[in-house]
Protein backbone atom coordinates (compact mmCIF):
# COMPACT_ATOMS: atom_id res chain seq x y z
CA UNK A 1 0.00 0.00 0.00
CA UNK A 2 1.34 3.19 -0.81
CA UNK A 3 3.57 2.39 -2.77
CA UNK A 4 5.75 5.19 -4.50
CA UNK A 5 7.90 5.63 -8.16
CA UNK A 6 9.47 8.82 -8.80
CA UNK A 7 10.54 10.04 -12.40
CA UNK A 8 9.87 6.94 -14.14
CA UNK A 9 8.82 6.23 -17.92
CA UNK A 10 6.48 3.86 -18.89
CA UNK A 11 6.08 3.88 -22.53
CA UNK A 12 5.64 0.29 -24.45
CA UNK A 13 3.95 0.77 -27.59
CA UNK A 14 0.64 -1.63 -25.80
CA UNK A 15 0.04 -3.67 -22.91
CA UNK A 16 -2.58 -6.23 -22.96
CA UNK A 17 -4.22 -4.54 -20.09
CA UNK A 18 -2.97 -1.28 -19.13
CA UNK A 19 -0.04 0.62 -18.71
CA UNK A 20 -0.56 0.75 -15.06
CA UNK A 21 -3.94 -1.32 -13.24
CA UNK A 22 -4.33 -0.76 -9.90
CA UNK A 23 -7.10 -2.83 -7.62
CA UNK A 24 -7.88 -3.86 -4.03
CA UNK A 25 -9.36 -2.81 -1.20
CA UNK A 26 -6.86 0.38 0.21
CA UNK A 27 -4.25 -0.04 -2.33
CA UNK A 28 -3.31 2.80 -3.53
CA UNK A 29 0.19 4.36 -5.47
CA UNK A 30 1.75 7.35 -5.99
CA UNK A 31 3.54 7.93 -9.41
CA UNK A 32 5.76 11.24 -9.22
CA UNK A 33 6.86 13.00 -12.29
CA UNK A 34 6.48 10.03 -14.41
CA UNK A 35 5.44 9.80 -18.24
CA UNK A 36 3.46 7.12 -19.47
CA UNK A 37 3.01 6.59 -23.43
CA UNK A 38 1.61 4.16 -25.71
CA UNK A 39 1.74 4.77 -28.85
CA UNK A 40 -0.48 1.73 -29.97
CA UNK A 41 -3.26 2.17 -27.41
CA UNK A 42 -4.78 5.19 -29.06
CA UNK A 43 -6.55 3.69 -31.72
CA UNK A 44 -8.30 0.70 -29.83
CA UNK A 45 -8.90 3.72 -27.10
CA UNK A 46 -7.53 1.81 -24.60
CA UNK A 47 -6.48 3.88 -21.48
CA UNK A 48 -3.21 3.85 -20.22
CA UNK A 49 -4.32 3.77 -16.41
CA UNK A 50 -7.09 1.92 -14.81
CA UNK A 51 -8.13 2.23 -11.03
CA UNK A 52 -10.36 -0.24 -10.32
CA UNK A 53 -13.44 1.11 -7.52
CA UNK A 54 -11.97 -0.98 -4.52
CA UNK A 55 -8.73 1.58 -4.82
CA UNK A 56 -8.91 5.48 -3.97
CA UNK A 57 -6.81 7.90 -2.26
CA UNK A 58 -3.96 7.52 -5.55
CA UNK A 59 -1.60 10.31 -6.15
CA UNK A 60 -0.24 10.62 -9.79
CA UNK A 61 1.59 13.39 -11.81
CA UNK A 62 3.59 13.80 -15.04
CA UNK A 63 2.58 13.51 -18.59
CA UNK A 64 0.70 11.17 -20.20
CA UNK A 65 0.15 10.69 -24.44
CA UNK A 66 -2.13 9.05 -26.60
CA UNK A 67 -4.94 8.15 -24.63
CA UNK A 68 -6.78 8.14 -21.22
CA UNK A 69 -7.23 7.50 -18.16
CA UNK A 70 -10.53 4.72 -16.83
CA UNK A 71 -10.89 5.79 -12.84
CA UNK A 72 -13.28 7.59 -10.61
CA UNK A 73 -11.28 10.80 -10.36
CA UNK A 74 -13.69 12.14 -7.51
CA UNK A 75 -12.22 9.21 -5.39
CA UNK A 76 -8.69 10.35 -7.00
CA UNK A 77 -8.51 13.65 -7.03
CA UNK A 78 -4.76 13.43 -6.69
CA UNK A 79 -4.03 12.14 -9.99
CA UNK A 80 -3.51 15.19 -12.13
CA UNK A 81 -1.40 14.33 -15.23
CA UNK A 82 -0.59 16.56 -18.11
CA UNK A 83 -2.00 15.64 -20.97
CA UNK A 84 -4.35 16.49 -24.32
CA UNK A 85 -6.69 13.65 -23.59
CA UNK A 86 -7.49 13.73 -19.57
CA UNK A 87 -7.52 16.14 -17.01
CA UNK A 88 -7.86 16.05 -13.28
CA UNK A 89 -10.91 16.65 -11.19
CA UNK A 90 -11.09 18.14 -7.51
CA UNK A 91 -13.81 18.26 -5.74
CA UNK A 92 -16.11 21.39 -5.39
CA UNK A 93 -14.08 23.47 -2.22
CA UNK A 94 -17.88 24.40 -0.97
CA UNK A 95 -19.33 24.10 2.43
CA UNK A 96 -22.81 22.47 1.97
CA UNK A 97 -24.46 23.20 5.30
CA UNK A 98 -26.75 25.60 5.38
CA UNK A 99 -26.60 28.32 8.33
CA UNK A 100 -23.00 27.17 9.18
CA UNK A 101 -22.29 30.84 10.99
CA UNK A 102 -25.05 29.12 13.53
CA UNK A 103 -26.90 32.51 12.77
CA UNK A 104 -30.46 32.95 14.74
CA UNK A 105 -30.59 30.90 17.78
CA UNK A 106 -33.69 30.93 19.43
CA UNK A 107 -32.93 29.98 23.58
CA UNK A 108 -36.79 29.99 23.99
CA UNK A 109 -38.30 27.53 21.46
CA UNK A 110 -34.95 25.56 21.75
CA UNK A 111 -34.33 25.74 17.82
CA UNK A 112 -31.82 27.29 15.24
CA UNK A 113 -32.36 27.32 10.84
CA UNK A 114 -30.64 24.88 9.17
CA UNK A 115 -29.97 22.46 12.33
CA UNK A 116 -31.90 19.66 14.45
CA UNK A 117 -31.26 20.18 17.91
CA UNK A 118 -32.53 16.90 19.60
CA UNK A 119 -33.38 15.90 23.30
CA UNK A 120 -33.10 17.99 26.56
CA UNK A 121 -30.06 17.12 27.67
CA UNK A 122 -28.41 20.37 26.38
CA UNK A 123 -28.15 24.00 26.91
CA UNK A 124 -26.98 26.33 24.49
CA UNK A 125 -25.62 29.87 24.24
CA UNK A 126 -24.30 32.19 22.30
CA UNK A 127 -21.12 34.40 23.21
CA UNK A 128 -19.91 37.57 21.92
CA UNK A 129 -18.85 38.48 18.42
CA UNK A 130 -15.33 38.96 20.06
CA UNK A 131 -14.93 35.53 20.32
CA UNK A 132 -15.55 34.59 16.61
CA UNK A 133 -12.94 32.64 14.56
CA UNK A 134 -14.14 33.50 11.31
CA UNK A 135 -16.24 36.67 10.09
CA UNK A 136 -19.92 36.78 10.86
CA UNK A 137 -20.07 32.93 12.53
CA UNK A 138 -21.13 32.92 16.17
CA UNK A 139 -19.82 30.84 18.98
CA UNK A 140 -22.18 28.55 20.29
CA UNK A 141 -21.34 27.70 24.27
CA UNK A 142 -22.62 24.16 24.74
CA UNK A 143 -23.49 22.89 28.24
CA UNK A 144 -24.12 19.30 28.18
CA UNK A 145 -26.21 18.27 30.64
CA UNK A 146 -24.97 14.30 31.32
CA UNK A 147 -27.92 12.21 30.80
CA UNK A 148 -29.59 10.70 28.06
CA UNK A 149 -26.61 9.62 25.82
CA UNK A 150 -24.84 11.73 23.74
CA UNK A 151 -26.43 15.47 21.97
CA UNK A 152 -26.12 14.74 18.68
CA UNK A 153 -26.15 18.17 16.69
CA UNK A 154 -26.72 17.51 13.21
CA UNK A 155 -28.32 19.49 9.84
CA UNK A 156 -31.98 19.69 9.23
CA UNK A 157 -31.08 19.51 5.56
CA UNK A 158 -28.12 18.55 3.52
CA UNK A 159 -28.16 18.69 -0.52
CA UNK A 160 -27.03 15.59 -2.12
CA UNK A 161 -24.17 14.67 -3.70
CA UNK A 162 -24.47 11.43 -5.94
CA UNK A 163 -21.25 11.65 -8.02
CA UNK A 164 -18.64 11.46 -4.76
CA UNK A 165 -18.37 8.49 -2.39
CA UNK A 166 -16.37 10.45 -0.14
CA UNK A 167 -16.91 13.16 2.22
CA UNK A 168 -15.02 15.51 4.12
CA UNK A 169 -16.82 17.39 7.58
CA UNK A 170 -15.95 18.76 10.94
CA UNK A 171 -16.12 21.26 12.92
CA UNK A 172 -14.16 24.07 15.39
CA UNK A 173 -14.43 22.90 18.86
CA UNK A 174 -12.76 24.33 22.30
CA UNK A 175 -13.03 22.38 25.36
CA UNK A 176 -11.85 21.72 28.49
CA UNK A 177 -13.37 18.56 29.32
CA UNK A 178 -11.35 15.65 27.39
CA UNK A 179 -13.81 14.02 24.21
CA UNK A 180 -16.26 16.35 24.57
CA UNK A 181 -17.30 15.74 21.01
CA UNK A 182 -15.72 14.02 17.94
CA UNK A 183 -17.40 13.88 14.18
CA UNK A 184 -19.57 10.93 13.46
CA UNK A 185 -21.27 9.23 10.18
CA UNK A 186 -22.19 6.46 8.35
CA UNK A 187 -19.75 4.61 6.85
CA UNK A 188 -20.36 2.75 3.32
CA UNK A 189 -20.86 -0.82 5.19
CA UNK A 190 -23.43 0.88 7.26
CA UNK A 191 -21.83 0.91 10.67
CA UNK A 192 -20.90 4.71 12.66
CA UNK A 193 -17.72 5.28 12.69
CA UNK A 194 -16.14 8.40 14.59
CA UNK A 195 -13.02 11.03 14.42
CA UNK A 196 -10.87 11.27 17.02
CA UNK A 197 -12.13 13.78 20.12
CA UNK A 198 -11.45 16.89 21.65
CA UNK A 199 -8.53 16.69 23.71
CA UNK A 200 -9.74 19.00 26.55
CA UNK A 201 -6.71 21.15 26.07
CA UNK A 202 -9.13 23.91 26.23
CA UNK A 203 -8.10 25.78 22.98
CA UNK A 204 -9.58 25.06 19.59
CA UNK A 205 -9.12 22.31 17.74
CA UNK A 206 -10.42 20.82 14.54
CA UNK A 207 -12.19 17.84 14.53
CA UNK A 208 -13.20 15.94 11.51
CA UNK A 209 -12.95 13.17 9.22
CA UNK A 210 -12.64 12.26 5.42
CA UNK A 211 -14.00 8.52 5.03
CA UNK A 212 -16.55 6.82 2.25
CA UNK A 213 -20.16 7.12 3.49
CA UNK A 214 -23.40 5.25 2.78
CA UNK A 215 -24.87 6.93 0.32
CA UNK A 216 -27.80 5.10 -0.24
CA UNK A 217 -28.68 6.82 3.82
CA UNK A 218 -25.97 9.48 4.45
CA UNK A 219 -25.76 10.55 8.29
CA UNK A 220 -23.23 12.95 9.77
CA UNK A 221 -23.45 14.84 12.87
CA UNK A 222 -21.62 15.90 15.52
CA UNK A 223 -21.64 13.94 19.27
CA UNK A 224 -21.35 15.81 22.34
CA UNK A 225 -20.78 14.67 25.55
CA UNK A 226 -19.53 17.30 27.91
CA UNK A 227 -19.15 21.34 28.20
CA UNK A 228 -17.85 22.70 24.51
CA UNK A 229 -17.98 26.11 22.58
CA UNK A 230 -18.11 25.27 19.14
CA UNK A 231 -18.30 27.38 15.64
CA UNK A 232 -18.12 27.30 11.67
CA UNK A 233 -18.95 23.50 11.02
CA UNK A 234 -18.42 22.27 7.29
CA UNK A 235 -19.36 19.94 4.95
CA UNK A 236 -18.01 19.29 1.70
CA UNK A 237 -17.98 16.35 -0.53
CA UNK A 238 -14.88 14.42 -2.10
CA UNK A 239 -11.48 13.97 -0.39
CA UNK A 240 -10.61 17.63 -0.01
CA UNK A 241 -9.42 20.09 2.92
CA UNK A 242 -12.02 21.15 4.73
CA UNK A 243 -13.34 24.63 4.50
CA UNK A 244 -14.51 26.49 7.68
CA UNK A 245 -15.37 29.62 7.37
CA UNK A 246 -17.30 29.77 3.95
CA UNK A 247 -20.56 28.70 3.18
CA UNK A 248 -22.39 27.53 0.42
CA UNK A 249 -23.46 29.75 -2.50
CA UNK A 250 -23.65 28.72 -6.15
CA UNK A 251 -25.40 29.10 -9.32
CA UNK A 252 -26.87 26.39 -8.45
CA UNK A 253 -28.64 27.57 -5.95
CA UNK A 254 -28.20 28.88 -2.35
CA UNK A 255 -29.83 29.98 1.03
CA UNK A 256 -28.53 32.80 3.23
CA UNK A 257 -28.90 32.64 6.83
CA UNK A 258 -27.14 36.24 7.35
CA UNK A 259 -28.08 39.38 5.84
CA UNK A 260 -27.63 39.75 2.05
CA UNK A 261 -26.63 43.41 1.34
CA UNK A 262 -27.43 44.61 -2.23
CA UNK A 263 -26.45 47.30 -4.36
CA UNK A 264 -27.77 50.95 -3.54
CA UNK A 265 -27.05 53.82 -5.83
CA UNK A 266 -28.54 56.95 -7.07
CA UNK A 267 -30.49 56.90 -10.57
CA UNK A 268 -30.40 60.38 -12.37
CA UNK A 269 -32.66 61.94 -15.07
CA UNK A 270 -32.18 61.19 -18.87
CA UNK A 271 -31.53 63.96 -20.97
CA UNK A 272 -33.89 66.18 -22.18
CA UNK A 273 -34.14 64.85 -25.69
CA UNK A 274 -34.99 61.64 -23.91
CA UNK A 275 -37.03 62.90 -21.26
CA UNK A 276 -39.38 59.41 -20.86
CA UNK A 277 -36.49 56.96 -21.13
CA UNK A 278 -34.32 56.18 -18.35
CA UNK A 279 -31.12 54.34 -17.94
CA UNK A 280 -30.53 52.73 -14.87
CA UNK A 281 -26.45 52.48 -13.90
CA UNK A 282 -25.68 48.56 -15.47
CA UNK A 283 -23.56 47.55 -12.43
CA UNK A 284 -24.60 49.84 -9.72
CA UNK A 285 -26.48 47.27 -8.08
CA UNK A 286 -30.17 45.99 -7.24
CA UNK A 287 -31.59 48.90 -5.69
CA UNK A 288 -31.99 52.56 -6.96
CA UNK A 289 -32.64 55.93 -5.22
CA UNK A 290 -34.63 58.24 -7.90
CA UNK A 291 -32.64 61.62 -7.57
CA UNK A 292 -35.46 63.84 -9.60
CA UNK A 293 -33.43 66.69 -9.45
CA UNK A 294 -35.75 69.17 -7.42
CA UNK A 295 -38.97 68.28 -10.42
CA UNK A 296 -40.88 64.94 -9.57
CA UNK A 297 -43.08 65.55 -12.17
CA UNK A 298 -41.31 63.38 -14.17
CA UNK A 299 -42.72 60.56 -16.48
CA UNK A 300 -40.93 56.88 -16.95
CA UNK A 301 -42.01 54.95 -20.15
CA UNK A 302 -38.43 53.08 -20.87
CA UNK A 303 -35.91 51.43 -18.77
CA UNK A 304 -32.45 50.85 -19.87
CA UNK A 305 -33.96 50.41 -23.99
CA UNK A 306 -30.32 49.83 -25.22
CA UNK A 307 -28.99 46.41 -25.96
CA UNK A 308 -25.62 47.92 -24.44
CA UNK A 309 -27.24 48.54 -21.19
CA UNK A 310 -29.88 45.49 -20.62
CA UNK A 311 -29.66 43.53 -17.20
CA UNK A 312 -29.77 39.82 -17.68
CA UNK A 313 -32.86 38.10 -17.62
CA UNK A 314 -34.77 37.50 -13.87
CA UNK A 315 -32.80 40.90 -11.90
CA UNK A 316 -35.11 42.21 -9.83
CA UNK A 317 -34.48 45.91 -9.46
CA UNK A 318 -36.75 48.01 -6.82
CA UNK A 319 -36.81 52.10 -7.56
CA UNK A 320 -37.34 54.22 -4.46
CA UNK A 321 -39.02 57.78 -5.13
CA UNK A 322 -38.33 60.10 -2.26
CA UNK A 323 -40.77 62.42 -3.57
CA UNK A 324 -43.81 62.62 -4.79
CA UNK A 325 -45.57 63.15 -8.35
CA UNK A 326 -43.65 61.19 -10.79
CA UNK A 327 -45.28 58.75 -13.17
CA UNK A 328 -43.65 55.05 -14.15
CA UNK A 329 -46.23 54.51 -17.39
CA UNK A 330 -48.09 50.86 -18.00
CA UNK A 331 -47.33 49.94 -21.58
CA UNK A 332 -45.67 46.97 -23.87
CA UNK A 333 -42.15 48.21 -22.38
CA UNK A 334 -42.89 48.53 -18.43
CA UNK A 335 -46.18 46.27 -17.61
CA UNK A 336 -47.95 47.05 -14.52
CA UNK A 337 -50.16 45.37 -12.39
CA UNK A 338 -53.62 45.82 -13.67
CA UNK A 339 -52.51 47.88 -16.02
CA UNK A 340 -52.30 51.12 -13.95
CA UNK A 341 -49.99 53.19 -13.85
CA UNK A 342 -47.12 54.11 -10.71
CA UNK A 343 -47.48 57.35 -9.51
CA UNK A 344 -45.10 58.01 -6.42
CA UNK A 345 -45.94 59.21 -3.29
CA UNK A 346 -43.20 60.41 -0.60
CA UNK A 347 -41.01 57.40 0.13
CA UNK A 348 -42.46 55.43 -2.15
CA UNK A 349 -41.21 52.19 -4.33
CA UNK A 350 -41.55 50.10 -6.55
CA UNK A 351 -39.94 46.56 -8.01
CA UNK A 352 -39.66 45.17 -11.25
CA UNK A 353 -38.26 41.91 -12.79
CA UNK A 354 -36.45 42.04 -16.48
CA UNK A 355 -37.67 39.41 -19.37
CA UNK A 356 -33.80 40.15 -20.55
CA UNK A 357 -35.11 42.23 -22.97
CA UNK A 358 -36.25 45.79 -22.93
CA UNK A 359 -39.38 44.66 -20.98
CA UNK A 360 -40.02 44.98 -17.40
CA UNK A 361 -42.91 43.27 -14.92
CA UNK A 362 -43.81 44.51 -11.77
CA UNK A 363 -43.73 42.81 -8.69
CA UNK A 364 -44.97 44.80 -5.71
CA UNK A 365 -45.23 48.30 -5.22
CA UNK A 366 -44.98 50.57 -2.41
CA UNK A 367 -47.35 53.70 -2.65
Amino acid sequence: NDNKFYGMVIEPPSTNIAHVYVTGEKTNVRLLDVRLEGTDMFAPSKPLVIIDDSSYGNVMTGMLGHTHIQADLNRNPGIDFTGGKTVGLDPAPVNMLWNAAFIGFDANSRTMPGWSLPGTNWEISVLDDSEALHADHKVLRVDYLNYGGAFKLKYDVLPKSNGHSFVTFGIYARSSVANSISSAMRYESGSIIASISHSGSGEWEFIGMSALYDQTAPYFYFSITGDVDITAPTLVYGQTPATPGASLMSSSGAKMSGSLSLGLTKAYPPPASTPYYWTLPLNGGNIFDMDMEGNPSRTIIRINHSSANRFPRGTVITLLFPEAGTTVKHNAYIQLNKATNFVSTEDSSLTLVTHGSATWTEISRNS
